[in-house]
């Protein structure tokens, strides 16, 4: 008897015990899978948190933003030409012309800021948020009158009111925000800033801007988007039209680009850019739009001026790697 009862307590003992495990392991299970449920909620919840820097940024971000990638930009294209006279003279024509343009932009009221880079080697043009306008003695020494410079000034001028820039810059904000290998100090403050209205104070946050800065950079260098590069041709032929310029000057200057120049893999071939050209102008015309009031001997494509001829000027140039 009593060892029946040993033997009947011992199997109620080994099904207790089994139960008690297999309720043991599911819990644990349950644990488990709970935790990782909630570390993809904490992720998820910070990417949201980190979306917020998508906000358009304030003109006071715009402005620390642009003025740290025009010393980038400067820097990298061996620095201004503004050391002569002749230089000096140059520089204020660029100006002249490049905010005359800009006053018929859908931003005339940013600090518009206009140089020439010292570099002979890249036929190229370049841009930052707050107005600021480069373009290289390269492409210079191809520039044959005034309604070619203005093409090319009108393209930047464009990039920089239809903010193209900018959606770059926030789309650097979000992946550093989000960044996970490296908790940086960029990233912890961005992830601060996101925690309220997305909005950054760079003047205040020079590291910030330092390396935000250099970021965009990195992504201005891949070129600007195919519909972003002929959204900005057809603002600048618009604003061109709207200077007294004829559009056509921008596309003889288009046709001595090199292709692929300065490495811009995602624009558009240039044919292509100066066939979207011509249709626009078709489709401006046939529209009954105001541009088509201008006659063509309104338009007007004016000599350089003899400052201009300082950019063929020859001597050692500077790298500009």
């Amino acid at each position: 008897m009593m060892r029946s009862l040993i033997k009947v307590l011992a199997s109620v003992g080994v099904g207790l015990c089994l139960t008690s495990c297999v309720q043991m392991t599911k819990g644990l299970k349950a644990a488990k899978l709970g935790g990782l449920a909630g570390d993809a909620v904490a992720v998820s919840e910070k990417f949201q948190q980190c979306d917020k820097l998508e906000t358009p940024p304030a003109i006071t971000e715009e402005y620390a933003l642009g003025s740290a990638l025009a010393i980038r930009w400067v820097q990298q294209g061996g620095g201004l030409m503004l050391s002569g006279a002749s230089e000096q003279q140059l520089n204020t024509y660029v100006n002249t012309v490049g905010r005359n343009l800009a006053m018929q932009s859908p931003r005339p009221t940013l600090r518009w800021t206009f140089g020439v880079l010292e570099d002979a080697r890249n036929f190229n043009a370049v841009s930052a948020p707050g107005g600021y306008v480069f373009v290289t003695r390269k492409l210079l020494q191809g520039v044959e009158n005034e309604g070619q410079l203005a093409g090319v000034l009108a393209h930047e001028i464009a990039h920089i009111a239809l903010k193209h820039a900018l959606s770059q810059y926030a789309t650097v904000k979000v992946r550093e925000c989000r960044g996970d290998a490296v908790v940086s100090t960029a990233t912890a403050r961005l992830r601060s800033a996101s925690n309220s209205n997305g909005l950054l104070d760079l003047d205040a946050d020079t590291d910030l801007l330092g390396t935000l800065a250099d970021s965009t950079i990195e992504e201005l260098r891949k070129g600007n988007s195919k519909d972003q590069e002929l959204a900005a041709d057809r603002l600048a032929v618009e604003l061109m039209l709207s200077a007294g310029y004829d559009p056509g000057a921008y596309q003889q200057l288009l046709d001595k680009m090199p292709e692929g120049d300065g490495g811009a893999v995602n624009h558009p071939e240039k044919q292509e850019r100066m066939e979207e050209i011509t249709a626009f102008l078709r489709e401006l015309k046939d529209s009954g739009d105001s541009f088509v009031a201008l006659s063509p001997g309104s338009l007007h494509n004016p000599a350089l001026p003899a400052s201009f001829s300082v950019v063929k000027a020859t001597g050692v140039a500077k790298d500009t790697k």
